[in-house]
């Protein structure tokens, strides 16, 4: 059988608070937020252009859809309104 481990509640207390860690200097923290950056910018996959234009299409056309419907929805409110008040 395993054995189990008898902590007392001080002893539950201190392992539960995280050690301390000794708080760098701004140029410290400076220098590595710029080496964590360079890390996660080597990280970046840029699109093809082929796929640059092709969202840009979907993007373009998906504006003049809701441009469109919106453009009707104003048209058919106005008709309402219009009709409401005359």
């Amino acid at each position: 059988m395993a054995e189990q481990e008898k902590n007392t509640p001080a002893e539950k207390k201190q392992a539960d608070k995280p050690a301390k860690v000794k708080k760098l200097s701004i140029f410290a923290r400076t220098k590595k937020w710029f080496q964590e950056l360079k890390s996660e910018c080597k990280k970046i996959v840029w699109p093809t252009r082929k796929q640059t234009v092709k969202n840009t299409a979907v993007v373009l056309v998906t504006c003049a859809i809701v441009g469109v419907f919106i453009w009707v929805l104003d048209a058919v409110f106005q008709l309402g309104i219009s009709a409401l008040v005359g």
